[in-house]
């Protein structure tokens, strides 16, 4: 289908990983314009991975093969479990850098500061493990979406991106 998929994961993406950096470099400047750019971005990730979860990934599961394990959807589930500990735990950090914001003291502001060192380096760890991914599934699986499958199936498969099913 001309690489519709693909290319419009690819910008999706792009957008992801600009609005990323942008939260984690927010963090030594505004906590608060972090979290809510993180919140923004939690929340697309939520979408997309149970649209991945429910829709995309059963296109390539075969779990009754002894070869399940070493296909490539095994691994990537094995990753998105890992993105969304990840996630809890950035905020879980968020969570606990707003009680050192509400006192003023040099020992507060000492946590905070090595709050947010801890963040920055869990945001390193997300953002790595994302764009490894987001390359797997541009390479990988688009392109064979987009091979196989016809207008029709291409545009059902836009058809259950909806907003609704992700909140279900």
């Amino acid at each position: 289908m001309n690489g519709l998929i693909t290319n419009y994961f690819s910008v999706i993406h792009d957008k992801q990983s600009l609005l990323f950096s942008y939260a984690k470099n927010m963090l030594t400047e505004n906590v608060t314009k972090a979290q809510e750019v993180f919140d923004f971005l939690h929340n697309e990730l939520a979408f997309f991975i149970l649209w991945e979860e429910r829709v995309l990934l059963p296109l390539f599961d075969d779990k009754e093969s002894p070869l399940f394990e070493t296909y490539p959807t095994y691994s990537l589930h094995l990753e998105v479990q890992h993105i969304k500990i990840l996630i809890k735990y950035i905020n879980e950090g968020f969570l606990q850098l707003t009680i050192p914001m509400q006192a003023n003291s040099v020992t507060n502001k000492l946590t905070m500061s090595e709050s947010v060192e801890t963040l920055i380096s869990v945001f390193d760890e997300l953002e790595g493990l994302l764009q490894q991914i987001n390359i797997k599934k541009e390479s990988l699986y688009f392109p064979i979406i987009d091979e196989a499958l016809t207008k029709e199936e291409v545009a059902e498969l836009f058809v259950t991106m909806t907003y609704s099913d992700a909140k279900n």
